[in-house]
């Protein structure tokens, strides 16, 4: 199993999501963080299949709306979040 890496997240993101080239290296990376916040938040006794895509979206969504300098788009945040997921995923093969 190979190991999470921000740059090689931040790249998968970018090729699953070309709009994202818009976006910041750093809001990108604040997203990503926010998703491991919604995870560390979740009981550890859930397996890890456990969460909702969709909560994690909303999740993700309602923390980026209280930064006022990041500037990911909200209809973009979605395909931002499988895209990290399907990254993650990726790291089992």
């Amino acid at each position: 199993m190979k190991e999470f890496d921000d740059n090689d997240a931040i790249k998968f993101i970018r090729n699953q999501v070309p709009e994202s080239a818009a976006c910041s290296e750093d809001d990108l990376l604040l997203l990503v963080d926010t998703m491991f916040d919604y995870f560390d938040s979740l009981s550890d006794d859930a397996p890890d299949e456990a969460f909702d895509t969709e909560a994690v979206v909303a999740y993700v969504k309602k923390q980026l709306q209280r930064d006022s300098d990041n500037m990911i788009p909200q209809e973009m945040v979605e395909s931002i979040v499988v895209a990290e997921l399907d990254y993650e995923d990726s790291l089992d093969d």
